[in-house]
């Protein structure tokens, strides 16, 4: 397999994960955990911004590959994400609405 054939299957398996909400929230999920949007330095610890700086750099690659495979995706695994904290507040205001009224 030539190095165009391998990029080109490497897409074709990001958009087949990016097709399903499991796929989109484990992806979300890896983003966020690679402070892909967030700050790396950490004043006075060289090392910690090192480590930030590393998870940074594979969160950055995965937005890239992420948006070459489906351009669109990022911002809609943002609206499912925020849509589920949403509902959750809902959930967790409802009950504490039952529980002052009970």
């Amino acid at each position: 397999m030539n190095e165009k054939q391998l990029k080109k299957r490497c897409i074709s398996d990001l958009q087949t994960v990016l097709k399903t909400v499991q796929g989109r929230r484990v992806l979300w999920r890896l983003l966020q955990a690679t402070r892909v949007r967030q700050h790396s330095f950490v004043p006075g610890d060289a090392q910690a911004t090192a480590f930030h700086c590393g998870q940074q750099s594979i969160g950055l690659f995965l937005l890239s590959e992420i948006e070459e495979a489906a351009p669109a995706a990022y911002l809609q695994m943002q609206g499912e994400y925020k849509s589920e904290v949403s509902s959750q507040q809902n959930e967790i205001d409802r009950l504490t609405e039952e529980l002052t009224h009970a």
